[in-house]
């Protein structure tokens, strides 16, 4: 039987370090988020004549000694320079590599450098002829999809090749697409444009496949379910179908999509009763002319940002939203508007993030085109590293920017502030405040804690009092992001290099 190695490469991103720290602390375990789909769907459709393993390299380095007859892995591009290292270790063991992902997808050619085979687009419509070309020995160097696969027709995943315990939460994937076109956004090269919907039944069953390894843990705490879709509010009709058929599952499950959502009464209270924890919505930017900018749907107006944040409160939904800095109309104020915006308007769970311009999108050949790219490692790629120059100013306080925004949001006082604001507005039908079980755990917690950190002791004592306190996880969700954005080193000259914004934009004004 011949043997095949699918392999995740390490991902440089603080979503690791968020959860190696305080989570080994408080369960000697390393636990990461979630895995990927795409190791489960590929499980699900190659033949049971190969023996299939699926390894994570962001929870445990990969053992470059294996043996193996074929190594598959599927990279995005802040991962692909872990990637070649792998794949390039493996060929010279004489090991047939196959490399596929956004990054294959968008740079093919220098991919090919590094295997036998490249992937381009999504792999359903390719992994069978690949496999067959394996075994009969001639291997293409390249496998276009050339389409999309019909949705209607995906395999459903292969879910027992995971170790569930190393893992917070399950991906689940209802629909595939966004009809939107953003200026920096590779979807077409991920997904395309075409909306396409699973049939619910089968999102229905998946979910139940995935509810046989989702044991009660310490204190009754489940694994959350996260929407892997591009964007989960685009046919109102499917979704209303969907969320209906998930009321009686009794799960909870976070998803991303547009901000129309929030703007909608019937759909929000299907949300909430189908255990909505988390909606989290490309906000992008609190300046119109900056949306205009990236190409931005109408629906976003950041006039209405604040009506959207309120609805989500009031159905007991933790309001989330990406935000990012360094676009062209962006000045150097954009920082502290941006916080105060997130604060005052009670968006719990922001994330700052730095226009990044990824190959295969428009920002990218536009960057390039005006030499404003000036840094070409991919490990860099990562939505938290500043590669290109920003109109109006340094790479470096953008970078100081993201951090200092973070820490802002990150801090106790205003995270204690945000919280009893959250769990005093709106009907809580589906969240009830924490059992004395739970606020036990906390108290254990905390006194765990003590030691490493008075802060975290105080924090979690300060949950576990609070008479008003709702959902277990959001606690550790605000833990864990503290420890993560705190140890950071950056974000600590932030203030003075505004100073100096400030002052060359004095000098720069005509006299």
């Amino acid at each position: 039987m011949k043997k095949i190695l699918f392999i995740n490469p390490k991902t440089i991103d603080l979503t690791v370090g968020i959860f190696s720290s305080n989570m080994v602390r408080m369960s000697k375990k390393k636990r990461l988020s979630m895995p990927n789909l795409a190791p489960m769907i590929f499980a699900a459709l190659t033949p049971p004549s190969y023996e299939f393993t699926f390894i994570d390299d962001d929870y445990k380095d990969v053992d470059l000694n294996m043996n193996a007859d074929l190594v598959a892995i599927s990279a995005m591009t802040m991962q692909v320079n872990r990637a070649y290292e792998i794949a390039d270790h493996f060929r010279k063991k004489g090991v047939t590599v196959v490399i596929g992902g956004i990054h294959a997808s968008v740079l093919p050619d220098e991919t090919s450098q590094h295997c036998d085979a490249t992937m381009i687009g999504q792999g359903e419509n390719t992994w069978l002829e690949m496999l067959k070309d394996f075994e009969q020995g001639t291997l293409k160097k390249f496998y276009d999809t050339k389409d999309y696969p019909n949705i209607d027709y995906l395999i459903s995943p292969k879910v027992d090749i995971i170790n569930f315990d190393h893992y917070l939460m399950f991906p689940i994937q209802a629909t595939r697409g966004c009809p939107h076109d953003c200026d920096f956004c590779s979807i077409k090269h991920t997904a395309g444009h075409v909306y396409r919907m699973k049939p619910v039944s089968q999102v229905i069953a998946e979910i139940k496949e995935y509810e046989k390894y989702n044991k009660r843990s310490v204190g009754g705490y489940k694994k959350h379910y996260f929407f892997v879709d591009e964007n989960i509010y685009v046919n109102r009709k499917y979704v209303k179908e969907l969320l209906s058929a998930m009321i009686e599952l009794k799960i909870s499950w976070m998803a991303q999509g547009t901000v129309d959502a929030a703007y909608d009464e019937e759909m929000l209270e299907l949300m909430a009763r189908s255990g909505c924890r988390q909606y989290a919505i490309g906000l992008e930017s609190i300046s119109d002319e900056t949306l205009a900018e990236a190409n931005k749907p109408k629906i976003n107006k950041t006039q209405s940002y604040g009506v959207a944040i309120k609805n989500l409160l009031r159905h007991g939904i933790i309001p989330a939203g990406y935000l990012i800095y360094g676009f062209d109309n962006d000045d150097h104020n954009v920082f502290k508007r941006t916080v105060d915006f997130a604060i005052n308007n009670h968006l719990i769970q922001p994330y700052f993030s730095t226009l990044t311009p990824y190959p295969g999108t428009r920002l990218y050949n536009r960057m390039k085109a005006e030499n404003r790219i000036f840094d070409k490692n991919w490990d860099h790629y990562n939505s938290l590293t500043p590669v290109h120059h920003p109109r109006q100013f340094s790479p470096v306080l953008l970078e100081e920017g993201i951090v200092w925004s973070s820490k802002q949001i990150a801090n106790f006082d205003v995270v204690k502030k945000q919280f009893d604001y959250f769990w005093s507005h709106g009907p809580w039908p589906q969240l009830k405040t924490l059992t004395f079980k739970e606020r036990l755990l906390l108290v254990l917690m905390a006194i765990k804690l003590r030691k490493h950190n008075k802060k975290y002791c105080d924090f979690l004592l300060w949950a576990a009092r609070n008479k008003k306190t709702c959902d277990f996880g959001s606690i550790f969700a605000a833990l864990f992001l503290h420890e993560a954005v705190m140890q950071s080193d950056k974000g600590e000259a932030f203030e003075e290099l505004i100073l100096e914004a400030e002052k060359n934009s004095v000098n720069d004004k005509p006299s």
